[in-house]
């Protein structure tokens, strides 16, 4: 009875290092992971959708499972000579990969002149309105 149940223990044991070793596999390779890389070494602010809430930051650190991100908030509504002895307050989250529903962040950031020069090339680069494509 022992050695039987000893058997399925270690079977137990090898399927959940078999999924531990397949979904750090899929994450590594997945989307999320790799456009949270390239949020982390960029460090750029990325938007995090997950059930129940929504959370922003700067991703500090990165594994197979967790994303690190901090956040840092001024205080709001006061006038310069009133604000708070500490206004500022840095808040560090520790997020699991497989709760993140959603994230969002910017990818280029443009000068109003830029943009309209964006819109301008954009134009001549479809011709005119009225040719038939």
């Amino acid at each position: 009875m022992t050695e039987g149940m000893m058997k399925n223990t270690a079977r137990q044991e090898q399927s959940t290092s078999t999924r531990s070793a397949t979904a750090a596999s899929s994450t590594s390779s997945s989307r999320l992971y790799h456009r949270l890389e390239e949020a982390l070494h960029a460090g750029s602010e990325v938007w995090f959708r997950m059930p129940g809430t929504r959370l922003v930051g700067i991703p500090i650190y990165l594994d197979v499972e967790y994303v690190e991100v901090v956040d840092v908030d001024v205080a709001e509504g006061f006038e310069d000579e009133e604000l708070p002895d500490e206004p500022y307050q840095r808040t560090v989250w520790l997020i699991r990969l497989e709760e993140i529903s959603a994230i969002s962040y910017a990818t280029d950031r443009w000068s109003k002149e830029r943009f309209e020069r964006l819109l301008e090339q954009s134009q001549k680069d479809d011709g005119p309105a009225d040719k038939p494509r």
